[in-house]
């Protein structure tokens, strides 16, 4: 239990430090930067990064919980999470509007990177809940998270390399 709670608390550190990170970079670095191509890339190993992160929570997760995704409404779990992704993308967009939500992003950019890690680990655990169902039910967790972290960072690189406006 005492690893368990460490790695996961390492994950989310983690998560935290790349928020930083890219606000610091943001800030100071990112105009220093003239090749659109090499802002793509540098986002694109950045979200590659936080995605593996996610997946390595989901990963400690699944060696902690021996029976992880063997529960049938695993089979429905995408509906669930494109519902919950639906509903907390409405109620961020009703904070930011309705609330000083706008004010305290300003002071402080960095908490809107963790805005983005809570949606990219939903959007990756809907990818998770997806290929369980395209792939073999045997197949071990372990891989379903590999393909799941290859797909999410194939879909990103797609999104940033073929929509250059980003």
């Amino acid at each position: 239990m005492k690893i368990y709670a460490f790695k996961q608390f390492v994950s989310v550190l983690t998560l935290l430090l790349i928020a930083f990170i890219v606000d610091y970079f943001i800030q100071n670095a990112h105009a220093d930067i003239e090749s659109v191509v090499l802002k793509q890339l540098i986002m694109f190993i950045t979200i590659s990064i936080l995605l593996f992160v996610c997946n390595l929570l989901l990963y400690n997760y699944a060696r902690k919980e021996e029976n992880f995704m063997q529960h049938k409404i695993w089979n429905k779990m995408f509906i669930l999470i494109l519902g919950w992704l639906m509903i907390s993308f409405i109620l961020f967009i009703v904070m930011f509007f309705t609330t000083p939500l706008d004010d305290l992003l300003s002071l402080h950019p960095w908490m809107m990177f963790i805005v983005i890690d809570y949606f990219l680990f939903f959007i990756n655990l809907f990818v998770l809940s997806v290929v369980h169902i395209l792939v073999d039910r045997s197949m071990k967790i372990e891989k379903k998270i590999v393909i799941t972290w290859a797909s999410s960072s194939l879909a990103a690189a797609i999104i940033l390399f073929l929509i250059p406006s980003l």
